[in-house]
């Protein structure tokens, strides 16, 4: 059963518990993606020690991108699907895939069976997204889009702080298999809880399904009227921010989990131990997620723009600064300044898309933009197993990150900002 959809205003208490709701599970949905996605970097120093799997840099880093590759087929097909199906099905489908897929994970055999598993699994992460995204726009209270936005996707970090807080505590004990099986409990039971609760778009909504065109209320209207989610996204109103979009999406995605990838083993290269290692890992997620709500905060009061490049920028020029070395306070700083950054960078970006775009065509702008910029995330592992391997170093992996991230920060720049 469902909650119920149909409070007739915002400002009553029922509305506010509802509104409230759709938010806290989305973000559970998003925080167990969080998770499953980011436990590879965790248990990346376990899976490279275990002589079965006989991994070296450069495999790994291949396995790592082959969840970001499924990442791009589920967003670019399932935020269309969200638009005409509806967001609560998709929300569900998609957990359901990556919660099977994850339980495999942690059963697989051989290099090739956790690749394929973990590319199953990534198409299931990449249509909750945009799913969640458009539904937490459709219950946000009026003025608090950007901090409704950063709630449900500081659920990634969230994730990583889970999974960076686990393989610490219990990560001798349970092995690189018990990380990823962890991952799929929560993932579980986060689905069999959306599953009983959360409700789909609102009536009235552009996106709700089984309503007649004229029952519509025309939020946004794209240039042609009733045209098709993807005719409006890339129409010539809307074509040149969706590539520049893209780019940004792009860059920051390899940019953010170029390092959850490879932070933990970069630091492991540079002689910390693993428990000090994990911490580094910790520190970037927990920076991500308390500095984005800051940063949320000022976005809904001077605009996406400054917000979102400015973050870019933090994220470059700190990472070029992890490249540099130093004392160890110094390097924990730095991580969590690369954590605000990007991670309010992406945040911001989303909310920017879905704000810049007509409601009926929301997720399938979402999708599309997350989609083809989730081609950063598939690189990101695959550049850093790539220049490990050719023995160039962890500085030039922290050169090729913070290059990433000043290329959003001038793709952003050139977003073209309407009324």
């Amino acid at each position: 059963m469902t909650l119920d959809t149909r409070a007739p205003a915002p400002s009553r208490p029922r509305d506010r518990a509802l509104t409230w709701a759709v938010i806290a599970l989305c973000t559970a949905a998003i925080t167990v993606e969080g998770f499953d996605l980011i436990v590879y970097g965790v248990a990346l120093p376990a899976m490279l020690a275990d002589r079965s799997l006989a991994l070296d840099a450069s495999l790994a880093g291949t396995l790592g991108s082959l969840a970001y590759a499924g990442m791009l087929v589920g967003a670019l097909v399932c935020g269309p699907l969200a638009d005409r199906l509806g967001r609560r099905r998709l929300v569900l489908a998609s957990g359901a895939v990556f919660t099977v897929f994850t339980v495999a994970c942690a059963l697989a055999a051989a290099p090739w069976q956790f690749g394929l598993f973990r590319l199953l699994a990534g198409i299931g992460m990449g249509g909750v997204m945009p799913s969640c995204v458009a539904l937490t726009k459709e219950y946000a209270p009026r003025g608090r889009s950007a901090l409704a936005a950063t709630a449900v996707l500081a659920g990634i970090p969230v994730g990583g702080v889970l999974a960076a807080l686990t393989a610490s505590t219990w990560g001798a004990a349970l092995g690189w298999r018990g990380l990823f099986a962890v991952g799929a409990a929560l993932s579980a039971a986060v689905v069999a809880t959306a599953y009983a609760l959360l409700p789909d778009s609102r009536p009235g909504s552009a996106a709700a399904p089984g309503k007649a065109p004229e029952e519509r209320v025309p939020e946004e209207r794209a240039p042609e009227e009733g045209a098709h989610g993807i005719r409006t996204v890339l129409s010539r109103r809307y074509a040149r921010n969706t590539l520049l979009f893209t780019v940004a999406n792009f860059a920051v995605l390899l940019a953010w989990y170029g390092l959850n990838t490879w932070l933990t083993q970069l630091m492991r290269e540079l002689d910390y131990p693993l428990g000090s290692a994990l911490r580094f890992t910790l520190v970037l997620n927990l920076g991500a997620v308390v500095g984005s709500f800051v940063l949320a905060a000022l976005a809904d009061r001077v605009g996406p723009r400054p917000v979102t490049a400015g973050s870019a920028a933090l994220a470059a020029l700190a990472v070029l600064g992890l490249s540099q070395g130093g004392s160890t306070p110094l390097i924990l700083a730095l991580t969590a300044l690369a954590g605000v950054g990007a991670q309010s960078a992406l945040t911001m970006l989303n909310d920017w898309v879905a704000t810049g775009y007509p409601a009926a065509a929301r997720a399938t702008a979402l999708g599309c933009v997350s989609g083809f910029g989730r081609g950063g995330a598939i690189v990101a592992p695959l550049l850093g197993g790539w220049i490990l391997q050719a023995a160039l170093g962890p500085a030039t992996v922290f050169y090729v990150f913070a290059a990433a991230a000043f290329l959003c920060t001038l793709a952003l720049l050139a977003v073209r900002v309407r009324a």
